[in-house]
């Protein structure tokens, strides 16, 4: 009884960022897959790997008057949702930017279970070369690239964004990007501050890049920054599309 009750606090608190969820499978059952179990995400233009077992579909987001429902927030749910479902790959469809108006993302995605251990290997591999750093191999410091794609919504809303109890180290503004060196490994802590705050920690390694993918989500009052640590591959597709 005391691991089911905060099971469904989660539940209830994640309900609030995807208004509308949905699954094709009729008479759904599925086993939660344990914490330590690894799931991996696809973007649209991804293929599904082969052996993989469809499980469901999910639709997040896109509600005029529902808040919590940025960037982070929905990924979070999707990861929570995948687990929830057995699936250990999420096929992202269709991923939409907040609109004027509406500060929602729109994200939709189909979920499948693969239990064939020399496809997942497969596809560790894959995102594991494609993740690789691009600093040279004697660098002595790190790279924490952060960006903010552009949106209508929240676009005179900027930010400072804090390591650790340091002082400013830059400032997220809609449609621009920036780099950090770090040559202090370990773990750290990076802020971004409006009326609230919003963070993400990571532990920095020599020589390796690190991608926050910056923004602002719809709060039920104000905006609130919104920060999250995206697949190096993703993040640098991302950015040069900026």
């Amino acid at each position: 009884m005391k691991r089911i009750l905060p099971l469904l606090s989660l539940c209830f608190i994640l309900s609030q960022c995807a208004q509308k969820t949905a699954s094709t499978t009729a008479g759904f059952r599925a086993n939660p897959l344990a914490d330590s179990i690894r799931i991996f995400t696809l973007q649209p233009d991804e293929a599904i790997p082969e052996k993989s077992e469809f499980v469901r579909d999910i639709q997040m987001g896109a509600s005029l008057f529902s808040s919590n429902c940025g960037y982070k927030n929905l990924m979070n749910y999707a990861h929570f949702t995948a687990k929830q479902s057995g699936a250990n790959v999420i096929h992202f469809t269709e991923i939409k930017r907040p609109v004027m108006g509406n500060g929602c993302y729109h994200i939709n995605a189909k979920l499948y279970k693969n239990t064939d251990d020399a496809q997942l290997a497969k596809l560790a591999n894959e995102q594991k070369v494609a993740n690789q750093s691009r600093l040279p191999k004697d660098a002595d410091y790190a790279i924490v690239h952060f960006y903010r794609p552009k949106s209508y919504d929240g676009a005179i809303i900027s930010y400072n964004i804090k390591m650790d109890d340091q002082g400013s180290i830059g400032k997220s503004s809609n449609g621009h990007q920036f780099q950090y060196k770090v040559t202090s490994f370990g773990k750290h802590r990076f802020v971004g501050k409006t009326k609230k705050t919003d963070s993400v920690t990571l532990d920095i390694q020599k020589g390796q890049e690190y991608f926050i993918r910056c923004g602002v989500a719809k709060g039920p009052s104000i905006s609130l920054p919104d920060m999250y640590v995206i697949e190096n591959y993703v993040g640098i597709r991302e950015m040069a599309e900026m």
